[in-house]
């Protein structure tokens, strides 16, 4: 309505009816900012910076609970399938364990006699992480 009283509305009436388009007009306009703020928002650099952040991190959990990178191999220990090896990243047989193993810093204790068997020993210290050792899962590898 523009605004002219019509001859069968009362003044009540053509109130209201102002009162409606007003608000309809006002309806329309927040809903057009609002999609207006969305598309900011997507096209904005805060967002994408949060978004990859939250990526990242997920992809951190990810690797920390699935996956583990096994380095710094001794010669005694690349035998079998980790012959030639120096480092690689595997799949755990568990779930949230340990993400880094470096193997160098399990080097033989000479309290413990075990005879020379230094590779006895390095599986005897992972305890039951040995399997990432013994059998793995490879997703990356690093030769020689």
């Amino acid at each position: 309505m523009s605004g002219e009283v019509r001859p069968h509305q009362t003044r009540r009436a053509h109130r209201q009816a102002v009162v409606d388009a007003r608000r309809r007009r006002r309806r329309r306009r927040q809903a057009r900012v609002r999609r207006i703020r969305a598309l900011r928002l997507l096209l904005s650099v805060r967002f994408w910076t949060r978004t990859s952040t939250a990526f990242a991190v997920l992809l951190a959990v990810v690797f920390w609970a699935k996956f583990a990178l096994v380095y710094n191999i001794p010669p005694y220990a690349q035998q079998g399938p980790l012959a030639g090896v120096v480092a690689y990243v595997a799949v755990k047989p568990w779930w949230f364990g340990p993400p880094v193993f470096n193997l160098g810093a399990y080097t033989s204790n000479p309290s413990v006699d075990l005879g020379t068997d230094t590779y006895a020993y390095l599986l005897l210290q992972l305890d039951r992480y040995r399997s990432i050792v013994t059998q793995p899962v490879w997703v990356w590898v690093l030769t020689r």
